[in-house]
């Protein structure tokens, strides 16, 4: 009887892992995390639409549990301005729009800053066990993100619609700018997920500042003008992004294209500081988790 031979079997990685800190080597430390990201992508394709399939299987409204918040929000603070109950100032766009736009960008920044410490949450059982790449759960919470932020967009471009908002071809650059935003918060969550996973207390706490960091940002009143206000307002690295998405949303231009950069060149570079932190504390952090 004939033998069929075997197919030959591909070489397997070959990993060794030394006490050295791995920055010691930079070259293979990027090289491998860069690797480890893109083996990642089908694990965190999973863990994206396990997430989704949790967060709204048996939600009877679903996806529009996205824009109930908003779409509250906005209300409210539009009865409050025009029964003269609070003196919000005057906006460049209808004032609804100001708030329904400002409103849905920062939301995508809390989920941005939130999604990251609630993913790798949910994966650590998982990653105790098995040697999973780290990257799966960040791609997978920036993933959620992106998702959410696509809903919040089409209520955006529909509130625009409602309230007679002439539309601009710059709104081509909305989504690279939405990415920024996105950047800006993931980095955020990234340096809170280590400590955040030994503590409670960090995802509580980061709950309460949001809430605060709401009220010292120019989402429901334009930014003021006097001192110290305007100090608190503009020492915000928030405002400048928001501020730019919703002006090239509802006029067509930045107001402060200069800040909108250079808050982005310092989003990307902090960015990938917190992917290095990431990377150097998961390690120590599933161990004591698993002790």
């Amino acid at each position: 009887m004939d033998m069929v031979p075997e197919p030959p079997q591909a070489d397997l990685e070959e990993r060794v892992y030394s006490p050295e800190s791995q920055l010691l080597h930079p070259l293979y430390f990027f090289r491998t995390a860069l690797r480890d990201m893109a083996n990642s992508r089908n694990l965190a394709w999973r863990l994206f639409w396990r997430d989704i399939h949790q967060r709204y299987r048996q939600s009877v409204f679903g996806f529009l549990w996205v824009l109930i918040p908003p779409v509250v929000t906005t209300a409210i603070f539009v009865l409050l301005n025009n029964s003269a109950i609070l003196n919000l100032g005057k906006t460049d766009i209808p004032y609804p729009v100001y708030v329904m736009l400002g409103t849905l960008l920062w939301q995508i920044f809390t989920e941005s800053v939130q999604a990251p410490l609630t993913l790798f949450e949910s994966c650590v059982p998982i990653m105790i066990k098995i040697n999973m790449p780290r990257e799966a759960p960040i791609l997978a919470a920036m993933g959620q993100v992106l998702f959410l932020a696509v809903l919040q967009l089409l209520m955006a471009f529909a509130t625009m619609v409602y309230f007679g908002v002439v539309w601009h071809w710059t709104i081509l650059l909305v989504p690279f700018l939405i990415l920024v935003l996105i950047l800006m918060g993931t980095a955020i969550g990234l340096f809170l997920v280590p400590i955040g996973a030994l503590y409670k207390d960090i995802k509580e706490g980061m709950t309460v500042l949001l809430r605060l960091a709401f009220f010292v940002t120019p989402i429901v009143y334009p930014p003021p003008q006097s001192w110290p206000y305007s100090l608190i307002v503009s020492l915000n690295p928030v405002t400048s992004v928001l501020q730019s998405i919703r002006d090239v949303l509802a006029k067509g231009h930045m107001s402060d294209p200069q800040g909108f950069i250079m808050v982005s060149v310092v989003v990307v570079v902090v960015f990938f500081l917190a992917l290095i932190y990431y990377r150097l504390a998961i390690p120590v952090i599933l161990e004591r988790l698993g002790a």
